[in-house]
């Protein structure tokens, strides 16, 4: 998908991927890594693992990806690296972003956990630049439970990433097959309709400590996690060879579907989400100026709308932010859209008669908001 010549590397999770990548091109103690003000928390945060500061960059007013003229502002002597995510699997704009790096000298590692298989301007997302990640968690494109791949072309960051693969180690066998099982469940239970009382008892068995989840306590509080040495299991392995075949159907239904929501907002005057040629969409963002309202009427109708991100850097409340070097008021654009929007869901289990139903129960109850 990738094309010849790329050095992979699977890790436990798409985090884990980044922190690793990090680690191969050298960041560390003084340099900066700019970062969208739009994301989610475990990106700066693999910065300040690796001993870096985040530095802050607002996104496009009328889009969900970072400005490059906030880029360009936010650049310093001190500046390592930049990374460019491609935010609902809506592709940044990768060129402008790239030839700018490369004028001041600074890396490009893209963020593609939203996105697998999408491309921009004949470019597959992933390949533009210096590495790059993506993620196989429960929310992804395709799912293996957990998972994360780090790819590159360049040669010797290559081999960089292959020495830091040799670090890390196999989870413990009891983490292994609690994910084993909590995969099972979620084939064989997960439905659109069950979303909400699905999350609900993912949160009650995570309390328990049942739950292999996507963050630690830890981790949101900004400390390094135990599975920042973890590689991927080889069941996550075995299920990402064989989903890897899927990915353009899946893709292929994921148009379809947007493409249904796109026809429901035109009927009603709605804008639809930005897309590009050869995107491959994630979710389908929608803004509303009752955010919190419709969701709560969404979990009382049993129509799974996605919240994220909450926040700039979700899910951390805005007060906290400051804890990762985030102030408030900092990227005014990340936090309006915060507030605003919902995102429909395109995964393989949205059945047509399902799609309009989520696009007609937005469409009855959301309150349409200015961008």
């Amino acid at each position: 998908m990738l094309g010849e010549g790329v050095t992979t590397a699977a890790f436990w999770k798409g985090r884990v991927a980044l922190y690793a990548i990090l680690r191969a091109v050298g960041v560390g103690p003084g340099d900066e890594v700019v970062v969208p003000g739009f994301t989610c928390v475990v990106v700066p945060n693999a910065v300040r693992l690796a001993g870096a500061t985040p530095v802050y960059a607002d996104i496009e007013r009328d889009g969900f990806n970072v400005d490059p003229a906030q880029v360009a502002e936010a650049l310093t002597p001190r500046t390592r690296a930049l990374l460019v995510q491609h935010s609902f699997g809506i592709p940044a704009a990768v060129q402008e972003l790239v030839d700018l790096a490369a004028q001041r000298g600074v890396l490009v590692v893209e963020d593609c956990a939203h996105t697998l298989g999408g491309a921009h301007a004949g470019r597959t997302l992933g390949t533009a630049g210096d590495a790059a990640f993506f993620s196989f968690q429960w929310s992804k494109p395709y799912t293996t439970g957990l998972g994360g791949m780090a790819v590159t072309r360049d040669a010797a960051i290559g081999e960089r990433l292959r020495a830091v693969h040799r670090e890390t180690v196999v989870p413990p066998a009891a983490v292994r097959l609690r994910l084993l099982a909590q995969y099972a469940v979620y084939r064989r239970l997960f439905t659109p309709r069950r979303a909400w009382s699905a999350q609900a008892i993912l949160r009650t068995v995570s309390r328990l400590g049942l739950f292999v989840g996507s963050s630690s306590d830890a981790e949101l509080q900004g400390e390094m996690p135990t599975d920042h040495g973890w590689r991927m299991g080889r069941f996550q392995e075995a299920q990402g060879e064989q989903l890897l075949r899927t990915v353009a159907d899946r893709n292929a239904h994921a148009d379809a579907v947007a493409d249904r929501y796109d026809a429901h907002l035109a009927r009603s005057g709605w804008g639809p989400a930005p897309r590009t040629p050869g995107a491959s969409l994630l979710r389908y963002p929608v803004a509303v100026a009752n955010k919190e309202p419709l969701l709560a009427a969404a979990r009382g109708a049993r129509v799974e709308l996605g919240s994220w991100f909450e926040t700039p850097l979700h899910p951390v409340p805005l007060e906290e932010h400051e804890r990762f070097g985030y102030m408030a008021g900092h990227c005014p654009n990340a936090e309006r859209a915060a507030r605003q929007i919902v995102n429909l869901p395109l995964h393989r289990r949205v059945t047509a008669a399902e799609a309009d139903r989520i696009a007609s129960f937005v469409l009855a109850h959301a309150e349409r908001a200015a961008r």
